[in-house]
């Protein structure tokens, strides 16, 4: 008996001792996942690819765990496609093009673009058309008879350009609008082979800075025919392009434009929108020194032409609260 308690207390003393340890041993904490948002920005030469890295660079300073990647897609309405496909997360766009897309109104996809949602207005985006120095364009109806770059398919700038020309009475074949990369265009302008292109860019665009520097001339978008089409189309409004957007003009060049608006997708989560929202607005002081988003109205961001995500219209309703 003495010697069963004798290996009985042994047994207990060297559990005791290997318990011991393992408790002070402790468990180093898991660090949180880090979550991808997949941005689909816009094509190079265009004015949403610069925008999409400056605004990811941005948040991903805010956000330690989310990590934003940039996708470079075709532009505003390849953008819509991605969202609503699922392939993205987060996209720019113009609101002519999100309200058409939403009511199933585009020419080439006539479906309800059901699945995108709204996270905020950024800032009025100029047409801008140019053409060649040597070619004798004022206006739009120098355009009869020409070479015209609307921008590549899928991009926003050809929805728009092709709704001016039309408004203007210049459809094919009286325009030959050809749909190019933004880069193509401003090298065909330069060496001859194009008369002008359009480009709906939210910050100057390198393709057209390239070309302007070049020696294209601005050519005003207004009259009787923009009436018309701002009419049929309430999202258009008049603007002017500064002087000091071109650097061979020496006055500011009228025209149209239309709100640029970062969606995302109806199911992406409640509380990762809120945050991406939330420091969207914490870094606008970066990105405005930094000569993006430096218009951007604080009081028209919640207005969307399509509903807002729920984490987005959180946000904007705790910073009236919070006012």
């Amino acid at each position: 008996m003495k010697r069963a308690l004798r290996q009985a207390a042994l047994f207990v003393t060297v559990a005791l001792v290997a318990f011991f340890p393992a408790c002070e041993r402790t468990v180093p904490a898991e660090k949180p996942a880090r979550v991808v948002v997949r941005l689909a920005t816009g094509p190079r030469g265009g004015g949403f690819f610069p925008l999409g890295e400056q605004v990811a660079g941005a948040l991903g300073a805010l956000m330690p765990n989310v990590d934003i990647k940039t996708i470079v897609s075709s532009g505003a309405v390849s953008n819509l496609e991605s969202v609503q496909r699922g392939e993205a997360d987060l996209g720019f766009t113009f609101s002519d093009v999100a309200y058409i897309a939403f009511n199933g109104q585009l020419d080439d996809n006539p479906v309800p673009f059901d699945r995108l949602r709204g996270v905020a207005v950024l800032q009025l985006t100029p047409i801008s058309l140019v053409a060649r120095a040597d070619a004798p364009i004022r206006g739009l109806a120098d355009l009869r008879g020409r070479r015209v770059a609307v921008g590549p398919l899928g991009s926003g700038t050809a929805l728009t350009a092709n709704l001016i020309l039309h408004a203007f009475g210049l459809d094919p074949p009286i325009v030959h609008a050809e749909t190019v990369s933004f880069q193509d265009a401003a090298t065909r302008v330069l060496n001859g082979t194009l008369d002008a292109m359009f480009d709906n860019a939210i910050s100057q665009s390198d393709s057209l800075r390239r070309a302007t520097e070049g020696g294209a001339r601005p050519v005003p978008i207004e009259g009787p025919a923009v009436d018309r089409l701002r009419r049929d189309y309430p999202f258009f409004k008049v603007t002017v392009i500064p002087r000091e957007m071109y650097p061979r003009t020496l006055t500011a060049v009228h025209t149209i434009g239309v709100d640029g608006l970062l969606i995302c997708r109806r199911d992406l989560d409640q509380a990762l929108v809120y945050e991406l929202t939330k420091q969207l607005f914490t870094s606008l002081q970066s990105l405005s020194t930094s000569g993006t988003l430096g218009l951007m109205d604080l009081d028209q961001a919640p207005a969307t032409p399509i509903p807002l995500h729920d984490g987005a219209a959180r946000y904007y309703r705790e910073r009236e609260l919070a006012r």
